[in-house]
């Protein structure tokens, strides 16, 4: 199992890393929140990926292996699915499969409480969300990932995480009745 200790960190940087952390996790949740509002799939993905890798520092910087391991490959993935009209091999189930299996397997390896099957759950949809070829099915699956995430921040007390997967969530209804189907 592999932990991470953020105490030395903290003692080394002192009020700074609290800017640090706050600072990274305020760029991503702009990203985060913005991603939803582009109007093409691509544009969507693209700024999703950017905001995974902010993530992925925030976390790693609160210790939470488990949320940083699943917005690595979350960013990973996003940048390879957003090539995905280029690269048809990205989208095909069997690397659906793949993808989903790595998350599986690193977010057990990292696994430490009950609450850690969020991000999870979250990298899942996430998955699924992004390889959709259409913004409309891209967002509806995004609103689990959304919720997933939500669930993650409450449990794990991250006030910065909270603030962004609620403007998500918020961002991604707006979207969904923004660009719907007008008939």
């Amino acid at each position: 199992m592999l932990t991470f200790s953020v105490d030395a960190l903290i003692e080394t940087l002192g009020k700074f890393y609290y800017v640090l952390v706050y600072g990274i996790g305020i760029i991503a949740v702009c990203l985060s929140v913005s991603a939803y509002q582009f109007k093409h799939r691509t544009s969507i993905v693209v700024c999703s990926s950017l905001g995974q890798t902010c993530w992925v520092i925030y976390f790693v910087l609160q210790g939470d292996l488990v949320s940083a391991v699943v917005c690595g490959f979350s960013a990973i993935i996003l940048a390879l699915l957003s090539k995905k009209d280029r690269w048809k091999w990205t989208a095909h189930p069997a690397m659906l499969a793949l993808y989903i299996s790595v998350f599986v397997v690193f977010s057990l390896l990292t696994f430490r409480v009950w609450n850690d099957i969020f991000p999870l759950i979250a990298g899942i949809f996430m998955v699924i969300a992004n390889s959709r070829s259409s913004e409309k099915k891209l967002r509806k699956f995004a609103l689990i990932y959304c919720i997933c995430c939500l669930l993650n921040s409450i449990t794990k007390l991250y006030a910065v995480a909270l603030v962004c997967d609620v403007f998500s969530l918020v961002s991604n209804i707006v979207s969904m009745i923004r660009y719907r189907d007008k008939k």
